[in-house]
């Protein structure tokens, strides 16, 4: 009946919803990319590819979550190299990278709408043996769909946040039942475990894997150090900027102009997220009378009393990491982005901090902070009170760094622990390994 209710609601809604939707389609054109799909139109050959077979079908729904489940992709196509591997998305964006960066995915669609008819239309069209999805994606009627077929339903790298747990409470109705019908529950930590629990999910079927954004990654190496000496500045204490977006470069400069006072070799390094706003840091910095060099033109030794370098290139910023006392990771004190990874700085052993809007990477933050190798801040000051110990007490920074890298080695693996659940509830037997 809690199902019921909550298809007359969205029913109702689509209703009310139609005379905008169609004034956006008209308006919008990328709003129509994938559309037919999102209705349960899938492609021909994705059907062709699954007829005979029994394909498995994992739902990461934007690029976030598509990368991170690479490794566990990876790891299932390795163990089940002859089924086939689809993946659904929901952003234009998710499905370009699946399509150019996903090997592994046999096949690549949008996931349906959320809708009976849909949902029906589209498993029969499939026939999965095996249903994976990740972090909070708990779409009512398709998983109410697939457990009357009797698929396999597995939550793999999931997230049950704070927000998340009052929000299904509310609709406790309609969720409890759908979480309780999950086959398995992978969690990322305790605590989401824990609040998946509370809000309903069975906890014989609920247990803690770990993250996939931990595994895959690797320290970036040390090439930034080369770069830094060719550019006469390798011998200073270094803190790097990481992804920055508009206001932090401002924030990070204030707390640097403090520090220099107590550290006036200090070297800042910028490396602003988008490419688009290389020109706008860089007047920035003219604007404030910062003397700086750039990545793209630093051919020749740093003028005399450099105290920035901007980092307008991509791919090269996890090569910095190494060399640096105190990295910030950027999209963090605004809302918004949501974070971006601190896992690559930490992995090199270097102390970390952020601000406090980290929903990309909540459980890694906390875990972190928990464990002493990342520092949670909210403006200048207190950029400028965490990064003055750090960076005048070499002892105090190592061991920092050292908690930093020990908490995010502590939670890899997590793929092969999801795996040895999934093998507990796959149809398909895998292959015996020599």
């Amino acid at each position: 009946m809690s199902l019921a209710v909550y298809n007359v609601l969205l029913t109702v809604l689509l209703v009310i919803a139609f005379p905008f939707v169609v004034i956006a389609l008209i308006l919008r054109p990328r709003y129509r990319i994938g559309l037919g799909q999102r209705f349960g139109r899938l492609p021909s050959d994705l059907i062709q590819l699954t007829r005979n077979t029994a394909p498995f079908w994992l739902h990461a729904p934007s690029v976030g979550e598509l990368l991170a489940a690479r490794p566990f992709l990876y790891a299932l196509k390795e163990r089940f190299p002859d089924t086939p591997l689809l993946v659904s998305v929901q952003t234009a964006t998710a499905y370009q990278t699946a399509t150019e960066r996903c090997p592994e995915a046999d096949g690549v669609f949008y996931f349906p709408l959320d809708y009976p008819l849909v949902s029906r239309r589209v498993l029969k069209r499939i026939g999965p043996q095996v249903f994976f999805f990740t972090e909070t994606e708990i779409w009512p009627n398709m998983l109410a769909s697939l457990a009357r077929q009797r698929i396999p339903t597995l939550l793999v790298s999931g997230r049950f946040s704070r927000r998340a747990r009052r929000r299904y409470g509310q609709l406790s109705l309609v969720f409890r039942p759908v979480l309780q019908g999950i086959t398995a529950c992978c969690m990322q930590t305790q605590e989401d475990a824990q609040r998946l629990i509370a809000a309903g999910a069975d906890a014989r079927r609920v247990q803690v894997t770990g993250n996939f954004k931990v595994d895959g990654v690797n320290a970036g190496g040390d090439a930034g150090r080369e770069i830094l000496a060719q550019a006469g500045c390798g011998d200073r204490p270094l803190l790097i900027g990481a992804s920055t977006h508009d206001s932090e470069e401002a924030v990070l400069l204030q707390a640097v102009r403090e520090l220099r006072s107590h550290l006036p070799h200090l070297l800042l390094l910028l490396a602003p997220r988008h490419p688009e706003r290389f020109s706008h840091v860089e007047a920035l910095l003219q604007q404030q009378g910062w003397c700086y060099i750039k990545r793209s033109a630093c051919s020749a030794p740093a003028p005399p009393g450099t105290k920035v370098f901007l980092l307008d290139t991509l791919g090269e910023l996890a090569g910095f990491y190494a060399g640096a006392s105190l990295v910030f990771v950027g999209g963090s004190l605004i809302r918004g982005p949501g974070g971006h990874s601190m896992i690559e700085p930490a992995l090199a052993g270097v102390p970390v901090c952020f601000g406090p809007h980290t929903q990309n990477f909540s459980s890694i933050a906390a875990e972190l902070q928990k464990a002493r190798g990342g520092i949670e801040i909210h403006d200048a000051r207190s950029l400028y009170d965490t990064a003055l110990p750090l960076l005048t007490d070499s002892h105090l920074q190592q061991q920092t760094g050292a908690r930093a890298r020990k908490t995010i080695e502590q939670q890899q693996g997590a793929v092969e622990r999801t795996l040895t659940v999934v093998l507990q509830h796959c149809p398909t037997r895998a292959p015996s390994r020599p």
